[in-house]
């Protein structure tokens, strides 16, 4: 059997990030020509608000690249702005499903998914019935996300994120369950290799329990770093991710260390020596 070829793709943001693990900072012009030059297939692009990039350039971009553009991340407008459907407020949760619907549209510009990650936000020392309606209304708001995102075509991807980082979205089944609470067709999960590492036992019967529905994959080491510079087995990891059928994208969701380039070039690396392993 052939091994699997893997479409890679980099993040990138056209503003500047203090910490987080997106590669490319800046210009986006310079964010596809290096995807491209690096040998890699497609530009995630995390976005604080969508007004961050012209539709029209990004479309433009992509084609005279043939790159794609996988999904559209929204998290920096919970890091930079503290947008979360979490948040206690309504009008806050209000402003956050606005500025998400704003990545909507441009998604349907541009022909990507959406990211809800970070903004998922944190219920935070709320405990028994409080804590079940705050997740209750978390979940509605992605819930009203999905009923925008539905007419113009543009899938959700839920990603959940270590208990570092979020209370109530930790596992991949925390994530099949909250989308089959929502119910929504266009809503299906988003895999991160670094989150997983820290919370589920078993990376590989993790992916196949979440198979009918995984749309994404974050593919990081242990150290949020480029693959092979941790101690997660990618091989290990993309035969698993053959074994379920994946065909999408590997996004990489890491740290530029010792800097974006070198980064690009290992993960790249990596990956095609775990092909060629296969």
């Amino acid at each position: 059997m052939e091994p699997h070829k893997w479409k890679i793709a980099v993040t990138a943001t056209p503003g500047d990030v203090r910490f987080g693990p997106i590669l490319l900072r800046g210009e986006i012009g310079a964010a596809f020509r290096q995807a491209s030059e690096s040998g890699c297939q497609g530009v995630e692009l995390h976005l604080r608000r969508a007004g961050d990039v012209d539709a029209g350039e990004v479309r433009r971009l992509a084609a005279d690249y043939g790159l794609g553009i996988p999904t559209l991340g929204t998290g920096l407008a919970a890091g930079q702005d503290g947008l979360t459907f979490a948040d206690p407020r309504a009008e806050v949760r209000a402003q956050t499903v606005q500025r998400v619907r704003g990545h909507i549209d441009l998604a349907a510009e541009v022909g990507s998914a959406v990211t809800i990650g970070s903004i998922s936000g944190r219920l935070g020392s709320s405990e028994g019935a409080e804590r079940l309606a705050r997740r209750s209304r978390a979940l509605e708001c992605v819930a009203e996300v999905c009923r925008l995102a539905e007419p113009p075509g543009v899938t959700v991807l839920l990603e959940p994120l270590n208990r570092y980082e979020c209370d109530y979205l930790n596992t991949l089944a925390d994530g099949m369950r909250a989308i089959a609470e929502i119910g929504a067709p266009n809503l299906r999960l988003l895999a991160d290799t670094f989150h997983m590492n820290i919370e589920e036992a078993d990376l590989a019967a993790s992916l196949g329990a979440a198979r009918s529905r995984l749309g994404h994959v974050h593919l990081a080491d242990s150290n949020r770093q480029a693959p092979g510079h941790g101690h997660l087995d990618m091989a290990c990891v993309l035969a698993a991710l053959a074994a379920v059928g994946y065909e999408g994208y590997l996004s990489l969701e890491i740290l530029p260390a010792p800097d974006a380039g070198r980064a690009i070039r290992d993960s790249v690396a990596t990956i095609r020596a775990a092909e060629g392993a296969g």
